[in-house]
């Protein structure tokens, strides 16, 4: 019996697909390690980010990778949704000592998630440039939510509202055993009438 040869056009097949995976882990590798070292603050002069950068600096390659968007790692599969603050505000007596703690929401869905692209507010005075007016502009649209609240509640109580951020433990807090997501105070206001 005569042994069977691997047709031309199927070793193309197979050298082509075999190429494209390892362009793909290249860039996932590669965007995971970046990732990783901007996160946490790591020293990206490793031998490992070194080798990769490197290779994925290849003219074809990065070309390659710019017009199928490999490089954009998964945020060419969905959008970056930003960070969710949690807005709590206590209700406060005449004498100013806490009756009551709530969540701030909003009835209709459609108000919440307009509600939400106010995130990007808070995002912006954490990560951008301490700028006086852009304080002051945080400063009015917090006095304004505690004027609502206070509003809704007839003037009866004064309003002490709190903006707070997820804090995810790191991984190695992760490791040793601090697996408890808390919450991290970023603006506080208190209106009182």
């Amino acid at each position: 019996m005569k042994k069977q040869e691997f047709p031309f056009r199927k070793k193309i097949y197979l050298t082509i697909t075999f190429t494209i995976i390892s362009i793909i882990l290249l860039s996932s590798v590669k965007t995971t390690v970046d990732s990783v070292c901007n996160y946490y603050q790591y020293d990206k002069n490793t031998p490992l980010n070194n080798f990769l950068t490197s290779v994925y600096n290849i003219k074809p390659l990065r070309v390659f990778n710019s017009y199928t968007g490999f490089e954009t790692g998964y945020g060419f599969f969905g959008t970056n949704v930003s960070s969710d603050f949690v807005i709590i505000y206590d209700l406060l007596d005449k004498q100013g000592n806490k009756v009551d703690s709530k969540k701030f929401k909003l009835n209709t869905k459609e108000a919440s998630v307009r509600f939400t692209s106010l995130n990007r507010l808070f995002l912006d005075k954490l990560t951008g440039d301490k700028n006086e007016m852009f304080n002051k502009y945080i400063d009015i649209v917090l006095k304004e939510m505690s004027k609502h609240i206070y509003n809704q509640y007839n003037g009866k109580y004064g309003v002490h509202l709190k903006v707070y951020l997820y804090n995810y433990p790191a991984l190695q807090e992760y490791v040793k055993g601090k697996n408890k997501t808390e919450l991290f105070l970023t603006n506080e206001m208190t209106y009182i009438k």
